[in-house]
Order: C-alpha cells, then sequence, then structure tokens
C-alpha cells in the first residue's frame, strides 16, 4: 500500500489575489489567508485562458515602442519631496 495523495479543490470565481512573479520570470496566483499572520498559498497558473479583473488603482496598460506592458501608472512611481 502506498500513500494517496490528497488533492483539494475549491472553485476560484470571485478569489482575489495576486499575481507574483517569481524566480526565473515564473507568475503565481497568490491568496493571503485570513487573519494577521500574513501565510499565504502561491498557485502555479496551469490555466490558459482564465479571466481576469484589475483592481489595482496602481496599475495601467503600457504600450509604447518596446512592447505591450502591464506595469505601474507613472503617478504611482513618482517620490514626493
Amino acid at each position: 500500500m502506498g500513500t494517496e495523495e490528497k488533492t483539494i479543490e475549491q472553485r476560484a470565481i470571485g478569489q482575489r489575489g495576486f499575481l507574483i512573479r517569481g524566480l526565473q520570470d515564473t507568475v503565481y496566483f497568490r491568496v493571503y489567508t485570513s487573519g494577521t499572520d500574513h501565510a499565504f498559498v502561491d498557485y502555479e497558473i496551469t490555466n490558459y485562458d482564465c479571466e481576469v479583473v484589475i483592481i489595482d488603482p496602481d496599475a495601467a496598460l503600457v504600450r509604447n515602442e518596446a512592447g505591450n506592458f502591464l506595469d505601474y501608472t507613472r503617478e504611482s512611481m513618482q517620490v514626493s519631496k
């Protein structure tokens, strides 16, 4: 007898989290657990066409000669004196 792998699955619809760039430009979906322990789970993204809604007010879609990017707004990157 071998050990059985336990799989936990829950629907992701409505789940809030963060896209995190890891080592070697791997992108993860990070979900923080409730409470104040700052614990989180990073999910490897294997879904090829998952719809997302960006709610970050400091995010911008930038198009220029270097390419197309999801980046920070210029305003959010300015240092106030």
